[in-house]
This record gives C-alpha cells, structure tokens and sequence, in this order.
C-alpha cells in the first residue's frame, strides 16, 4: 500500500497551540539554583564584609559559587556592592592578624600560594622557612627525609 494514496491529515482546528515560556529554558544538566532572594542575597554580602570569602559566604547560604559570579556579571548593582563588600573583608582579615592576611604582599601564602616574587615575600618566605627548619626534625626538603 503507498501512502500516495492516502488522504493527508487534518489537524483539528479546536486544538489550542501549546503555551511557549517567555524566557528560553537552559537546556543541559539543570540549571544551577538562582539567587534571587533579596535576604540571601543580603546574608551573602554581610558575610563577605565580615572577612568570608565568596566560596565560604555562598557555602553558608547552601550555594556554590557559581550563581554569585553569575549574579556579578549580569547585575551591575549587585556588581558593585559585591566589589564593595570584598575590600572590607579584605580589611577585616588583615585586621585579625598576619596569620590570616592571604592576599596580602610580605606574607609566606603571598609567596608560596600566588607565586609572589617581590622582596617582601621572598623576605617572608625565607623567615618561615628558618623558623620550620629551627624547628628541629627533617623537612619534605632535606635528605634525610627523602633517605626515610
């Protein structure tokens, strides 16, 4: 039998066209969960002020990092209070003590973790290696560690 000779199909005309979303849905694995709620998103910034970072912060309101680098880069307004809240969490980390002082020059982590090679570093770096080896007990670095 061909289908030449079929009668084509008649779509009814009472039939309603399905309802298409306004936005486009992103398609994939799922999309990542939005931070959209004013109070979250005012909890992460009070968070990020106090010294967090924005991992941490996001963390605590059960986020990855991710929706807030989203929000930065789509919302200017929370763009620059983003901005605002990580150079007082700056300033409240270096306020704690130099142990917490990460990303700031003339420290060991500046050396060693962002591959700082100014002198205040390296000053740093070769300190806290002394005060380790003064320590006593063989380093990762020596022979007689590597001979164990």
């Amino acid at each position: 039998m061909t289908t030449a000779l079929l009668p084509p199909r008649v779509r009814p005309t009472t039939a309603r066209p399905r309802p298409r979303p306004v936005a486009p849905v992103r398609r994939g694995r799922g999309r990542p969960p939005a931070l959209t709620n004013p109070e979250r998103i005012e909890q992460l910034l009070v968070d990020i002020r106090t010294g967090a970072t924005v991992a941490e912060a996001a963390a605590a309101i059960g986020l990855s990092r991710t929706p807030v680098y989203n929000l930065r880069r789509n919302d200017p307004l929370f763009a620059a209070a983003l901005t605002q809240a990580q150079a007082a969490g700056r300033a409240a980390r270096r306020a704690v003590g130099p142990e917490l002082q990460i990303d700031q020059h003339g420290t060991e982590s500046s050396y060693t973790k962002r591959n700082c090679s100014c002198d205040a570093c390296r000053a740093a770096g070769t300190r806290a290696r002394a005060r380790r080896r003064a320590g006593g007990g063989p380093t990762p670095n020596t022979r007689t560690a590597a001979a164990a």
